[in-house]
């Protein structure tokens, strides 16, 4: 089945139910599960950080890098071979690169249940990543 399963994580309700599928995915097959977090330096992130003097890219990669090894540490005590990295950059584009990177069969996204006028103008990660990618795309939704 899927040897190198990539879980998009960032610690959010819909990252959660990625990774509860991608963990489970990974215990039936015996598969490698990487887990990679995107610190988002586009968009408003980088008006932010331009604006103030609050490092807002190392607040958020800081969290996004404690909350992988928070459930890196618990799913290796499960037994699982689990992989972290994060990257900082536009997601669509650092998820695509990664999964060619690591050679992913598979890669699970959390589903978000809203649509703005912001996501229709600028398309959504997951319609980024299906122009992008090289494997097959799993989108989890929250039960």
């Amino acid at each position: 089945m899927f040897q190198k399963i990539l879980v998009a994580y960032d610690g959010s309700p819909s990252s959660e139910a990625a990774l509860s599928q991608g963990a489970e995915l990974a215990r039936l097959g015996g598969s490698e599960l990487y887990l990679f977090g995107v610190i988002v330096s586009t968009g408003g992130m980088a008006i932010g950080q331009a604006a103030g003097a609050e490092d807002v890219l190392g607040r958020e990669g800081n969290a996004i890098r404690s909350s992988l090894d928070a459930v890196a540490g618990k799913l290796h005590a499960e037994g699982l071979r689990v992989v972290t990295q994060t990257a900082e950059g536009n997601p669509a584009e650092e998820i695509a690169r990664y999964a060619v990177q690591t050679g992913a069969d598979l890669l699970i996204i959390g589903h978000i249940p809203h649509f703005s006028l912001g996501h229709w103008l600028q398309g959504s990660v997951a319609k980024a990543l299906l122009r992008e990618l090289p494997c097959s795309i799993l989108v989890a939704k929250e039960h």
